[in-house]
């Protein structure tokens, strides 16, 4: 299955920013993979303190990094539930409410390739033996229907816009 074989229905638009910015011929079986490897070679070639922001009241690298691993853990616990067939209605969740506690971390480069490693590979085992019906089952989170299938390639995409945001705005 690639991202282009996804439907109308399966998502909402707003997600349509995110799921662009993966190549339509991307697979679920390669894209978190090839995700992880390119997120890797990335962070390995920031050379700016990872506490840089680009303007006051912005988050730092290290902050918009974390953003990352954590809606990452927020995508792949709604594909467990949807996956498992749980139909209660999911939240959203307020990413600034998350970031008020990322002042606590030091963001050490090897520190936040280790988590993101971790948290990837742990949604890589998750989807490795999904069933078919997993794959098509829907739920409901953020008040919009969402399939498990365009988890993988949300996920993909929300790292690909936020290391676009740190190339233009902290790296330039």
């Amino acid at each position: 299955m690639t991202r282009k074989e996804l439907q109308s229905g399966e998502y909402s638009s707003y997600y349509d920013h995110y799921l662009n910015l993966v190549t339509e011929s991307a697979s679920i079986d390669t894209i978190l993979q090839s995700s992880l490897e390119d997120t890797i070679r990335f962070i390995n070639k920031i050379d700016k303190p990872f506490d840089t922001t680009y303007a006051t009241g912005k988050w730092s690298i290290g902050e918009v990094l974390m953003h990352n691993i954590d809606t990452e853990r927020v995508f792949a616990y709604r594909a467990l539930r949807f996956m498992r067939g749980d139909q209660t209605p999911l939240p959203g969740f307020d990413q600034d409410v998350f970031a008020q506690d990322y002042s606590n971390y030091a963001f050490a480069k090897a520190d936040l390739i280790n988590s993101f490693k971790a948290t990837r590979n742990a949604t890589i085992d998750l989807f490795k033996s999904i069933t078919a019906k997993q794959l098509i089952s829907r739920g409901v989170a953020s008040e919009s229907p969402m399939s498990v299938r365009v988890i993988p390639f949300l996920i993909a995409g929300h790292n690909k816009h936020h290391e676009n945001v740190i190339r233009e705005r902290y790296l330039s």
